[in-house]
């Protein structure tokens, strides 16, 4: 598991309406990516749930390839790895606030 306070964080830019992640951490520091459209599919025969995802590399430090990294299945495979602990987060978060609601009627 991915502890995403020490490997992203969100960032804002001017020139788009969405939030960026920013690589704080780990082989990719300084990168800077976007998330475009997402589908979950189901696997049924093994059970598993699979994330397509586009992206958009915003900024790319000196030391790292751009063109690369958007061909690299590691990359890709660790931008799934994130996004997958962002909607299991959210998921876990929505349950709890689920569960601890009262009706005060």
């Amino acid at each position: 598991m991915i502890n995403l306070d020490e490997t992203i964080k969100f960032v804002e830019r001017s020139s788009s309406e969405l939030y960026s992640l920013k690589v704080v951490q780990g082989p990719y520091l300084g990168v800077i990516y976007t998330y475009g459209k997402v589908t979950l599919h189901e696997d049924e025969a093994n059970c598993e749930l699979k994330i397509q995802f586009k992206f958009k590399l915003e900024e790319v430090p000196d030391n790292l390839n751009e063109e690369e990294l958007e061909k690299s299945p590691d990359f890709k495979n660790f931008m799934g790895d994130i996004l997958s602990q962002l909607l299991e987060d959210k998921l876990d978060n929505d349950k709890l606030t689920d569960d601890n609601t009262q009706n005060t009627n």
